[in-house]
């Protein structure tokens, strides 16, 4: 698996149909928080032989580890930072973007800095630690807590970042000048969908879309049907 050096980071990625780069606008993919590429491997397999795929184990995360001198904290910023400066790596002019959770807050960043993406699709994402619901704020509270007493500096920085960040404006949202199409899951018991909806209204090129019956983890849960949305609108 190929790898590409960023601030002290090794980043891992994968691309999918490079041959058809060319001809068709590659989507570069990007996980949620805590994983990696292959919560992926079932949303792609129908359409391998329709698009091209860049695909990355974000920073600190997966497969992708500091090198030595390299930051052992997480930021979204950070995150976006590693995924523009790969597409850019690879020389690929014009590309779109799909972000679950963690992954789509850095795909909104991303597209507030480049003119590079043609498309946005977020799954689950949110703008600000307000958007996270009562549920998810206990959930990822407990999770640091236990993390610090058994001294996983990983897994403590995993769930800081989620409690703490990010912090996007609705005028940095409102700057946005790509497509964006917001999915949530009508269950979704980790982000609020009134957030979600807000983010749409904002952004001036946004659709929202409800995925019914589902909940946040829409990559595995969902995998067919986040497909079809992909092969639609990107």
């Amino acid at each position: 698996m190929p790898e590409f050096i960023h601030e002290n980071q090794s980043i891992f990625y994968e691309l999918v149909n490079p041959g058809r780069f060319d001809s068709r606008t590659p989507i570069l993919m990007l996980h949620g928080n805590g994983e990696d590429m292959e919560i992926f491997e079932n949303v792609l397999l129908p359409l391998i032989g329709m698009k091209s795929f860049v695909l990355m184990d974000s920073r600190l995360q997966g497969r992708s580890r500091p090198l030595e001198g390299g930051s052992l904290s997480l930021s979204y910023e950070a995150i976006a930072s590693d995924a523009l400066a790969l597409m850019e790596h690879l020389g690929i002019p014009e590309y779109d973007v799909v972000g679950y959770s963690d992954g789509g807050i850095a795909a909104l960043m991303m597209a507030m800095r480049s003119m590079r993406i043609r498309k946005v699709m977020t799954i689950g994402a949110n703008t600000d630690p307000i958007g996270l619901t009562p549920k998810a704020r206990r959930i990822m509270t407990a999770a640091l807590k236990s993390a610090l007493a058994e001294g996983d500096g990983l897994a403590a920085e995993l769930n800081r970042l989620m409690l703490e960040e990010p912090h996007i404006t609705d005028s940095q949202l409102a700057s946005i000048i790509c497509e964006v199409t917001v999915v949530i899951g009508s269950r979704d018991s980790f982000i609020s969908r009134h957030h979600s909806e807000h983010i749409a209204n904002i952004i001036p090129r946004a659709s929202h879309i409800v995925m019914d019956g589902a909940g946040h983890g829409i990559p595995e849960t969902h995998a067919a049907e986040l497909a079809e949305l992909i092969r639609n609108i990107l």
